[in-house]
């Protein structure tokens, strides 16, 4: 896989930029201190912009000097984020919304929500959440808690103490707050971490950097989604298509790891955009050929596209069984 590609999708962004959190079609940075500094609920519709741009769209202020940690919990793409200080310990998690599809379908549709639960573990603390205030159309906040509106912003004032927690939703439609939005956000944050330790399970590689292999599997497929993989960039969006080559390197990355269904998908897409020229001169047939006939040789024919088994002179099902 290329530097490019790795740079987009994975870790090896400066820590300044925060971690990722994505639902297929969404995507989000988290920094080291629990603020948002990136959120797009759909990628295709770009970042959403909070009035003030010098600000995080959602951020953490805690009383008492907080240390913060972060990590994912394993095999998954859902952050949390805890942090200490003199008088107790306070846990954030943050994810955006996925549940595993229903018998025969390979993914589900996300939820278009990003979902934030910060609960206090440990003694007490005080701190205030604060978050962006949306101003147009397309994006809705609710709490658990009342939020106060002043400059721009929504905020809430708080003092948890051990097992309490709030819940705060950014989503496309409307989502009714109050007290059962903590309920409702742990049943999504059930699903959500069952959806990707499901994904997870299914990887084919062994040997003693299984974990790091195994971050980076779930770092490219949160760049996956309907329009291909869909890297970071700094445009008008802030987000686009990674390059055609890139996608058949990636598309490589998931049949060596035993992702079919993945692998399938973005050879669909490279051919189907290769064929078009949407995407300007292609020089890479090399790695798209090289991968697909790799992917018939292990799976034959199932589970690819019909413009690709068109393109690999495969007869229709129907034909093979007549």
């Amino acid at each position: 896989m290329s530097l490019q590609i790795r740079a987009a999708v994975t870790q090896e962004r400066p820590s300044a930029y925060g971690l990722p959190i994505g639902d297929l079609r969404g995507f989000g940075r988290v920094r080291a201190d629990a603020s948002v500094v990136q959120l797009a609920l759909d990628r295709g519709a770009g970042l959403l912009c909070p009035p003030d741009a010098e600000r995080p769209l959602l951020a953490m202020t805690l009383s008492g000097d907080p240390v913060w940690t972060n990590a994912y919990v394993p095999g998954t793409n859902v952050l949390e984020s805890t942090a200490r200080t003199a008088t107790g310990e306070l846990r954030v998690v943050d994810f955006m919304a996925l549940a595993e599809g229903r018998p025969g379908q390979a993914e589900s549709i996300p939820a278009g929500r990003f979902v934030r639960i910060v609960t206090c573990t440990e003694g007490e603390v005080d701190g205030e959440l604060a978050c962006a205030a949306p101003t147009e159309g397309g994006w809705h906040l609710a709490c658990s808690l009342p939020l106060s509106l002043a400059d721009g912003r929504a905020t809430l004032s708080v003092r948890l103490t051990a097992g309490k927690s709030v819940a705060l939703v950014v989503s496309e439609n409307a989502t009714q707050g109050g007290i059962p939005l903590v309920a409702s956000a742990l049943h999504a944050l059930g699903d959500t971490i069952h959806y990707w330790t499901w994904w997870s399970d299914r990887c084919r590689h062994s040997g003693e950097d299984f974990d790091t292999v195994l971050r980076e599997a779930l770092m490219l497929k949160l760049a996956c989604s309907a329009a291909g993989l869909q890297v970071e960039d700094p445009g008008a969006t802030g987000f686009s298509a990674a390059p055609l080559g890139d996608m058949s390197r990636a598309a490589a990355r998931f049949l060596e790891l035993g992702y079919r269904h993945e692998c399938a998908e973005l050879l669909g897409f490279v051919h189907d955009h290769a064929a078009s020229g949407g995407h300007g001169r292609w020089t890479c047939e090399e790695a798209f050929a090289g991968t697909l006939g790799h992917y018939l040789a292990k799976h034959g024919p199932s589970g690819l596209p019909e413009s690709l088994r068109a393109a690999a002179h495969v007869p229709p099902p129907q034909s093979r069984i007549a």
